[in-house]
């Protein structure tokens, strides 16, 4: 467990991690998943990724431009800042998922932008799980209403192997799953770390 430096330096910007900033100053989070979030760079890794059923759920998928379903499918994630903001692009096997991130200090939540959707999502963490629920939705700037809003069982580890493990969840009211992605990552050697 360690305490993570809570700002990325790189190519002479200060970028401050959302998530790091939207948690308690002395939060003492798992190596891997403080690697993930104060180092940015390259993680690879493999996921099972399962996709709920019907139209609805297919729309707000595409919407969303999240990834079909699959079995230990390979993953590639990169993470970079630019003094504003954090961008995560998710490679699954080919399949792009670009989104931006940023510190929302009038909620105290992290602001995840894919495409037309924006979700304000609240991390918390239990001393060895880091937590995050969805907060907030809005979709295509009209805010989604707190009966519809999507409930997220997303957690983050590290196991026992020291690699970052991921469960990313959502689902729908009235509609039920929306997309479950569960696997691993390790840094890219030579891709990770300060600069």
């Amino acid at each position: 467990m360690q305490i993570c430096d809570r700002v990325l330096h790189r190519r002479g910007f200060r970028v401050s991690d959302p998530f790091l900033t939207a948690l308690p100053a002395a939060t003492e989070l798992p190596t891997a998943v403080c690697t993930l979030h104060s180092t940015g760079g390259c993680f690879t890794g493999r996921c099972r990724i399962e996709r709920g059923q019907g139209r609805l759920v297919a729309m707000a998928l595409r919407l969303g431009r999240f990834p079909p379903a699959g079995r230990n499918t390979p993953v590639q994630v990169t993470i970079s800042g630019d003094g504003q903001r954090w961008y995560w692009v998710r490679d699954f096997n080919g399949h792009r998922m670009q989104s931006s991130l940023t510190y929302d200090h009038d909620t105290g939540c992290v602001r995840e932008d894919f495409g037309p959707m924006s979700i304000w999502l609240q991390p918390s963490f239990d001393g060895r799980r880091l937590g995050i629920s969805i907060h907030r939705l809005t979709i295509l700037g009209l805010p989604v209403p707190k009966f519809l809003l999507p409930r997220s069982d997303t957690i983050e580890w590290q196991d026992d192997r020291g690699r970052f493990r991921f469960d990313v969840a959502a689902e729908a009211p009235g509609l039920g799953l929306l997309i479950r992605y569960q696997g691993w990552l390790t840094p890219v050697h030579g891709a990770s770390g300060q600069s």
